[in-house]
């Protein structure tokens, strides 16, 4: 149970008990992948979690962290590797090479996304990835510039492929 109740949620509880179990960075990076393919992103397969998710995430990152901490030899190689031992820096070019292809803000946003799950922290070190999204999303608002404001709301449901959820 949380110790600060004012967090203290059954499924945060839950899912707390289950970060505890992780012992290998591996263990956590595939915990990691699926949390962020199941329950983030405009993509996810359930929005079961609603309101816990981001936190859920934060905490598997920071086990995620700490394990990759424990296990790593040398500074340099958490500086610039990624969690799973690639260089950084090969990484990050291979997805603005992938972006400098593209020229539809649908395909783009997709490939942003998809870029942020699978590099975002701690998958990538932060002086990687960060100049990459920067580059990503700068890119994004420009092909987006030219009619995005102006296409209608349908329009734009339809090419992004949304089915729309209505909350009460």
């Amino acid at each position: 149970m949380s110790k600060q109740h004012w967090y203290h949620t059954p499924t945060r509880d839950e899912w707390l008990e289950r970060i505890g179990t992780l012992r290998t960075a591996r263990e956590g990076i595939e915990m990691l992948r699926n949390f962020r393919e199941q329950h983030l992103g405009p993509d996810r397969k359930t929005y079961d979690l609603k309101k816990e998710a981001n936190w859920i995430e934060s905490r598997i990152e920071m086990r995620v962290s700490q394990l990759h901490a424990e296990e790593t030899l040398s500074d340099d190689d958490l500086l610039h590797k990624t969690i799973d031992g690639r260089c950084a820096r090969e990484v990050a070019n291979s997805w603005w090479e992938k972006a400098a292809q593209v020229d539809s803000a649908i395909e783009l946003g997709q490939l942003c996304v998809a870029y942020r799950k699978a590099c975002k922290p701690p998958m990538m070190p932060i002086n990687y990835f960060a100049p990459v999204e920067k580059k990503l999303v700068s890119k994004l608002l420009k092909l987006r510039a030219e009619n995005y404001l102006v296409t209608p709301i349908e329009e734009l449901r339809k090419a992004r492929n949304v089915t729309p959820i209505h909350v009460q």
